[in-house]
């Protein structure tokens, strides 16, 4: 996964070629140190400058080509100090000055309106969430009963009043702010932090997708997983359009829309649930293999992975594997093993509801057997051949149960998308997936139908 994600970032340009960068920090009581520029892209950082040029207590980094737009933090190694600032087009040349005893409230900003409301925005916040954090103090105190205390319920009340007030004065005082700072990264990183605590279908109207700078940043993929911890509730169809709705708002910047659609097909690639391979197909085919952007190794495992996904779909030719007669010893090629229409079940020991499944089946069996249909059950289990064996003794199937002893070279879990079980599919006589049944309702509603 790891390379295959980092295959798809490098589509992401890390610097604009426009115009170069400079970054100056002037500190006062401080002691010649190494300080590093790292940037946010999602919950982590990412070093961009290991050790920045330094002449006493001036420090700078510079280079060639824009910064990209996003928040960095310049880092004190020694000291374990560090800040933020914002980057964007219009911010690439910047000074900051302050004391390095405390810097959010010494720190002067020049050249930069954008970052000096970001240090105002700070100072505030701070200073609000210190009342709010002595209330809360107070609060707990009023309330506690060690040492025979008695608690001072009326107090406790009076406080947490005060508490809530200032979280009003917290949330008034940043719509404020983003109503004053409309059109620049400030007011969309703001607007963007806390989208995640809306109701999903207000959740968009807070992301500028227009603002490529979000993209390095902690906040917007707090939204990206909300949005997908919602869509994987939903059916394949509704997963699939969800994905679609997102992408299309995405495309209001091209950066913006090759994260958002890169990290939704490396999602669903590793997210194993029935049904989610469909949605890395509809993905694969729809946004990447057909994007003349894409470098030619990203397009041939996308193409491979979107190939062996597809091949569990109705409507695909089914994958043939052979396997391990688990009563006979024998090795069988499973699809050529029957001319007529197959019962493939994928089941598991344990499994009450695979239990269920073949209770059905066996009670039509004789119907199935009548009407040319022929029933495998594949053991999804990893265990010896001799316990596997043991197994299809004990459940006495009357159809052929196989299992995979070669160490997963089968791949049958990947070709038949086996996630969960009891699985089964309905292959017809040219060797086509024609229906995907899934638990034991369906299984059994459709052997008696079939088995009539």
């Amino acid at each position: 996964m790891k390379k295959f994600l980092w295959i798809l970032t490098l589509m992401l340009p890390m610097m604009a070629a426009a115009q170069d960068f400079k970054l100056t920090m002037k500190f006062s009581h401080y002691t010649p140190q190494k300080v590093r520029l790292t940037h946010f892209f999602e919950d982590k950082q990412y070093l961009d400058i290991d050790s920045a040029q330094q002449k006493g207590n001036t420090v700078w980094f510079e280079g060639e080509g824009e910064l990209y737009p996003g928040i960095y933090s310049i880092i004190l190694n020694d000291s374990g100090t560090s800040f933020e600032i914002l980057v964007d087009h219009d911010n690439q040349f910047m000074t900051f000055k302050c004391d390095v005893n405390d810097i959010q409230q010494t720190m002067k900003v020049s050249d930069s309106e954008l970052n000096s409301r970001f240090f105002d925005y700070q100072r505030t916040m701070t200073d609000f969430n210190r009342q709010r954090a002595k209330l809360d103090t107070l609060r707990r105190k009023a309330l506690d009963t060690t040492g025979g205390r008695k608690a001072d319920s009326a107090k406790a009340e009076e406080y947490k009043a005060q508490e809530d007030r200032i979280s009003e004065y917290i949330q008034d005082f940043t719509q404020k702010t983003i109503q004053a700072n409309k059109g620049n990264f400030l007011a969309d990183m703001l607007d963007c932090m806390d989208a995640y605590e809306q109701p999903l279908e207000k959740m968009y109207s807070h992301i500028n997708f227009a603002q490529k700078g979000l993209i390095r940043s902690p906040f917007l993929i707090k939204s990206v997983y909300k949005h997908i911890s919602r869509s994987i509730e939903y059916n394949t169809y509704q997963a699939i359009a969800e994905s679609d709705k997102l992408i299309a708002m995405a495309k209001a910047d091209d950066d913006m829309y090759r994260y958002i659609s890169s990290f939704l097909l490396n999602f669903y690639r590793t997210f194993f649930k029935t049904g989610i391979n469909e949605v890395f197909v509809h993905l694969a085919d729809q946004y990447f293999l057909n994007d003349p952007e894409l470098n030619d190794e990203s397009r041939k495992m996308i193409q491979q992975q979107r190939d062996i996904f597809a091949s569990s779909m109705v409507g695909s030719m089914a994958h043939p594997i052979r396997m391990r007669n688990t009563i006979e010893g024998d090795s069988i090629d499973v699809l050529s093993s029957h001319d007529g229409t197959i019962f493939l079940l994928f089941w598991s020991n344990g499994c009450g509801h695979c239990d269920a499944a073949e209770k059905a089946l066996m009670e039509v069996y004789d119907g199935l057997v009548k009407n040319n249909i022929r029933v495998i059950s594949v053991n999804n289990d990893k265990h010896s051949f001799e316990t596997l064996h043991a197994n299809a003794v004990k459940k006495a199937f009357p159809w052929t149960d196989v299992c995979d002893t070669s160490e997963g070279n089968t791949m049958y879990r990947e070709y038949y998308y086996v996630v969960s079980t009891p699985l089964m599919y309905i292959i017809d006589t040219n060797k086509r997936i024609v229906q995907k049944c899934i638990g034991e309702d369906q299984i059994e509603e459709i052997a008696r139908r079939m088995s009539e």
